[in-house]
């Protein structure tokens, strides 16, 4: 299972670098100040994908470690942020981060958690962390405030058969704060939003692991329902998907 979790995006690597949303800087903004992470601090992103956040991050002039099990994702990171001053990388997954004891203030997982939600991971969090370190969970979780993204959530259950099983959403706020030893964690939302033309929607849904494999039935089908849900609401040749971020954020208790 770990396996087929980590390999999930091999094959979708570019459309995920293209096409997925970013996070708005409110939420960056109020993480930095709950967390008082200054540029001496030790911020490592676990399930960095190709690194969304760790950029945002590291343009706040602090120094992350990028912690990413899949080759793809990882090489796709290095090859965008090598170049900034603060950044390191390394192949591992959340259980084993090979990162020495006690040394991080500040562990974050941006759109990630749900892979790794167990008590190994925690062990191995509450191993890096320094006394009192942060550890922010985050998400772009998609409203259904409107009939569009009503209607695309119903063409996912319809066209992608493991949307019911690996889709973020099914994680729910009392597992992520079950997660939190003590249970003091602070759920904070913020405004997002995402402007797609066609292509972008299209390279929107490859970039996700519950995607049709490209060729199939499915895929084809999706694609074909896709173009028409975008001629249906778009206005000058775009649509908008309004999301929820959201942050959950807590200190990690050492034992």
């Amino acid at each position: 299972m770990m396996k087929q979790a980590t390999e999930r995006f091999s094959d979708r690597v570019e459309d995920y670098r293209k096409y997925r949303p970013g996070y708005p800087q409110e939420m960056i903004k109020a993480l930095l100040s709950a967390t008082d992470v200054h540029p001496q601090s030790v911020i490592t992103d676990i399930g960095a994908g190709t690194g969304i956040l760790t950029r945002l991050l590291l343009e706040k002039g602090l120094q992350v470690c990028a912690v990413e099990p899949n080759d793809a994702m990882r090489q796709a990171a290095d090859q965008s942020l090598a170049g900034m001053p603060g950044y390191t990388s390394r192949k591992a997954p959340a259980e084993q981060t090979g990162l020495p004891d006690h040394t991080v203030d500040l562990i974050t997982a941006a759109q990630s958690f749900h892979w790794f939600c167990n008590e190994v991971t925690r062990t191995e969090f509450q191993r890096i962390a320094k006394p009192n370190a942060y550890l922010a969970l985050i998400w772009n979780k998609r409203r259904f405030s409107s009939p569009l993204q009503r209607d695309y959530d119903a063409i996912l259950r319809q066209l992608s058969p493991d949307y019911a099983y690996v889709n973020h959403m099914n994680l729910k706020d009392e597992d992520i704060r079950r997660f939190f030893a003590a249970g003091d964690m602070e759920q904070h939302v913020f405004e997002n939003s995402q402007c797609m033309d066609l292509d972008a929607l299209i390279g929107r849904v490859r970039s996700v692991s519950y995607c049709p494999q490209e060729g199939s039935a499915n895929y084809t089908r999706l694609i074909l329902v896709l173009t028409e849900l975008h001629r249906t609401y778009q206005i000058n040749g775009k649509i908008t998907f309004e999301y929820d971020t959201n942050l959950y954020l807590g200190r990690i208790h050492v034992r």
